[in-house]
């Protein structure tokens, strides 16, 4: 007996995401392409670490073909194929990949859902070239071209950076209305009981020191 659905090479969540960015394009009518789904799925990723939350893909970003991209795309676009899940039709010089089966037991979280979608409806129209110029500049991308090509993209460059200008001015303006200091009060007096205290194993140390020189 078959099992169905079939055992994937891909993770649950990169099944999950492919198949949902494939089943939104086929109910709005986008056209996606294999360099598509990858772009697609990329700057999901990085709107989801922008929103302080973790990728939605499960996908380890490589610098490879065109930008963004991991060899498991292309696997698991040729299982759903042979499983009859996606359908490969002629498109310019490649293929347009279309959901024509279902894939029981693999669904998206609500949350990364909402974030697929909100992506797609921004960026669900634009040509492939398009979304890998924009792939190239995002800052993963930026930092990997100063590396080598096949380099793991880090996608923690894309959080937010805290806005510290503005504390920045605060605190200069706090320390310019404090009365100026010229030494630390009582900070003498703290010193000298502390050498007060040290001074017997000081004392100790030294005879310990000066007897192995002799």
């Amino acid at each position: 007996m078959v099992e169905f659905p079939p055992p994937l090479s891909a993770s649950r969540r990169t099944v999950a995401a492919y198949v949902a960015v494939l089943r939104l394009a086929r109910e709005r009518g986008y056209v996606v392409t294999r360099l598509k789904m990858a772009k697609f799925l990329y700057l999901t990723d990085l709107a989801a670490v922008r929103e302080g939350e973790d990728p939605v893909s499960g996908v380890e970003w490589r610098w490879l073909h065109h930008g963004p991209f991991n060899n498991t795309l292309q696997f698991l676009e040729n299982e759903l194929f042979e499983h009859g899940v996606v359908r490969r039709d002629p498109y310019y010089q490649g293929f347009q990949i279309r959901l024509v089966g279902e894939l029981p037991g693999y669904d998206m979280p609500a949350e990364d859902m909402a974030i697929l979608e909100k992506t797609l409806t921004e960026l669900g129209g634009l040509a492939a070239a398009t979304l890998k110029d924009l792939s190239y500049q995002t800052p993963p991308m930026e930092d990997a071209l100063q590396r080598e090509r096949g380099v793991v993209l880090d996608l923690s460059l894309a959080r937010p950076r805290p806005k510290l200008t503005k504390l920045a001015r605060r605190m200069s303006a706090v320390l310019r209305r404090l009365p100026e200091q010229e030494n630390d009060p009582g900070i003498g007096q703290e010193l000298e009981r502390e050498m007060a205290e040290l001074a017997e194993g000081r004392r100790r140390a030294n005879g310990m020191l000066l007897d192995d020189d002799q």
